[in-house]
């Protein structure tokens, strides 16, 4: 007899500062994506995780200057 799917774990964002989660979640549209993105290496970021990179001051700031490129449709 199998056993029922389990669905992954979600993603810890904990870490990443509460105005920084507002804009994912408006970038994105809702938490699921939201956290798909912040823990998804990023080639802008040097392919590391967008939660890495948002622990300190200056890393939140680059994560945030990628999220509005995001909003404003500049991809690279």
């Amino acid at each position: 007899m199998s056993r029922p799917l389990e669905s992954p774990p979600e993603p810890d964002v904990s870490a990443v500062p509460p105005t920084l989660m507002a804009h994912a979640l408006d970038t994105f549209g809702d938490e699921h994506r939201a956290k798909s993105w912040l823990t998804t290496p990023n080639p802008v970021l040097n392919n590391l995780e967008p939660v890495e990179i948002a622990q300190t001051p200056d890393g939140a700031r680059r994560v945030e200057e990628v999220l509005i490129r995001i909003d404003y449709g500049m991809f690279s």
